[in-house]
């Protein structure tokens, strides 16, 4: 392999600074973070190669694996659409992360990932593709099983108790202090690997990786003025009367506008009102009652790169429509006519950002679509997604 093509990880000074100081200090005393590396001590001693498979729970996960598994330099697989903003573009290049183009066929990014594994680099990877909305654990994304065979290192698991309740998806980058805690352990020994089943493999995985956050931390208290503020983004459909997009927020309630229920939401994540007492068994609710044989259809406004890679937030307009089968655009992009029709059973799940929009990518090219006239629904988008191969896969294992 020639020099140019060997992965170069980042500068260990400047990741030091970043992360061994800076980001350090910032968890502790922000966060109150506590990092447990019991499970980890080998893998902190020797270094790589090797590979981390780690839970996601909130925007700054990578941030606690980078704390935890200091001094070494790691090396993260993240989302290709951070390429898409200048801030996080410019910590992409400084970190040397990998970036993958998450559900969508993405070679450069297992070639990248090898070449890292042959430089020894400790690989930090999210394969559940996307960040939880409710504190509970998504699927593991198809692939998973195939990368940790190929690669034939040793495999650890990670995790951050806490980390969604200090930063919950749906109420923006507003920090909660609390606790987390960040632990892990060895997964798999790369000798064992090679006489293990696919299916040995991906139930390992799915049960160390699984991660209900409302069974974590329960006794501790997130410091939090208004913490209800922006729960409507997930917890859309009321309980009590059943209407769907009539909820608000405001400090720490929740109120259905169409019948009056409301909710309080304490700093311990506890739900005080009718029905549900959490918020990951409302929204579950929520999920298991959608039909899918009714499929979405509304108008979206559509944001996109340009040439320079950056998001353009307003580059178009069109309709949007998912069944079971198909997921399927028609409008303007750029001010030229776009058209594009995707399986169900290649995009199986929308990465998404509350009350705002679900991403795809069609043809390589990433796409955001936003819900009109109300954006709530993109979570309603999520769940009908995640209901589709819910079913689909239930159906398969029923006729085998």
């Amino acid at each position: 392999m020639s020099d140019k093509k060997k992965y170069q990880p980042a500068n260990r000074f400047l990741y030091w600074l970043l992360i061994g100081v800076i980001v350090r200090l910032f968890l502790k005393l922000k966060l109150r973070t506590v990092f447990d590396r019991t499970g980890l001590e080998d893998l902190i001693k020797n270094g790589g190669p090797a590979l981390v498979l780690s839970t996601h729970n909130s925007n700054l996960d990578f941030l606690f694996a980078g704390v935890e598994l200091r001094p070494n330099v790691v090396t993260f697989v993240g989302s290709h659409h951070f390429t898409t903003n200048k801030i996080t573009r410019f910590f992409i290049k400084i970190s040397h992360a990998i970036t993958k183009k998450m559900f969508c066929a993405d070679v450069s990014t297992i070639i990248s990932i090898m070449r890292a594994r042959d430089a020894g680099q400790i690989i930090v990877l999210y394969p559940e593709g996307r960040l939880t909305c409710s504190g509970l654990s998504v699927k593991v994304t198809e692939g998973t099983v195939e990368l940790v065979k190929k690669l034939g290192i040793d495999v650890y698991w990670l995790t951050q108790d806490g980390a969604y309740k200090s930063v919950p998806k749906w109420a923006g980058l507003k920090f909660r202090p609390g606790k987390v805690v960040v632990h892990g352990g060895k997964l798999f020994a790369k000798e064992d690997l090679k006489t293990m089943s696919k299916e040995q493999i991906s139930k390992a995985i799915s049960e160390a990786l699984y991660h209900d956050e409302d069974k974590v931390l329960t006794d501790v208290e997130y410091r939090c003025k208004t913490p209800a503020e922006g729960l409507q983004g997930i917890l859309y459909k009321c309980p009590v009367c059943g209407e769907t997009f009539k909820m608000s927020s405001s400090g720490d309630i929740l109120k259905c506008e169409a019948c009056g229920a409301e909710w309080r939401l304490d700093n311990k994540y506890v739900l005080h009102g009718p029905v549900f007492d959490h918020i990951n068994a409302w929204y579950q609710w929520e999920q298991d009652n959608i039909d899918t044989s009714v499929p979405i259809d509304s108008e979206v406004t559509v944001a996109t790169p340009g040439e320079d890679g950056l998001l353009v937030k307003d580059a178009g307009k069109g309709h949007f429509h998912v069944d079971r089968d198909n997921i399927v655009f028609k409008g303007e992009v750029f001010g030229k006519p776009l058209e594009f029709t995707e399986s169900t059973k290649v995009i199986t799940a929308f990465p998404a950002s509350v009350r705002d929009h679900v991403s795809l990518y069609s043809g390589r090219v990433l796409y955001y679509f936003m819900p009109e006239p109300d954006r709530t629904a993109a979570v309603y988008w999520v769940q009908y997604l995640d209901k589709v191969v819910e079913e689909r896969e239930k159906t398969v294992s029923a006729g085998e």
